[in-house]
C-alpha cells in the first residue's frame, strides 16, 4: 500500500510540475512574440538601429534564460531552430538589414507560437 502512495504522490508531483511549467511557458512565449511584433519589428522597419540592437539582445537574453528551463521539458529540435532563427535576427540587425531583419523576426514570432501550440497539455498532443 506504501508504495502505491508513493508512486501516486510522485505522479502528481509530475504532472503539477508540468501544468506549472506549461502556464509559465505560455506567459514566456507569449511575450516574446508580443515583443517581437509590437516593438522590436516597428523598430526594424523604422530603421531605427540602436533600439532594435538593444531589445534583440534583451529578448536573447530572456529566450537563453527561459531555454535553459524549456529543455527539461520540450524538444530540443524545435528550441534549436528557434536558437538558429534568433542569431539570424541578430545578425541581420546587427548589419541593419530591413527586409532580413523584418522577415526572421515574423519567422522567430511564428516559431514561438507554434512551440507552444505543439507543446502544450491537451488531450490532442498526448495522444
Amino acid at each position: 500500500m506504501r508504495d502505491l502512495i508513493v508512486s501516486i504522490v510522485i505522479i502528481v508531483v509530475l504532472i503539477s510540475g508540468w501544468i506549472v511549467f506549461d502556464n509559465y511557458s505560455e506567459n514566456q512565449l507569449a511575450g516574446f512574440a508580443t515583443s517581437i511584433k509590437e516593438d522590436i519589428i516597428p523598430a526594424v522597419e523604422g530603421e531605427n538601429w540602436e533600439d532594435s540592437k538593444a531589445m534583440i539582445e534583451e529578448l536573447s537574453k530572456l529566450w537563453h534564460k527561459y531555454r535553459s528551463k524549456a529543455l527539461l521539458f520540450l524538444e530540443t529540435s524545435e528550441i534549436n531552430e528557434i536558437d538558429y532563427c534568433l542569431a539570424k535576427s541578430e545578425k541581420y540587425i546587427k548589419a541593419e538589414d530591413v527586409s532580413n531583419s523584418s522577415g526572421e523576426l515574423n519567422s522567430l514570432a511564428e516559431q514561438l507560437i507554434f512551440m507552444y501550440e505543439q507543446e502544450k497539455i491537451n488531450l490532442a498532443n498526448i495522444l
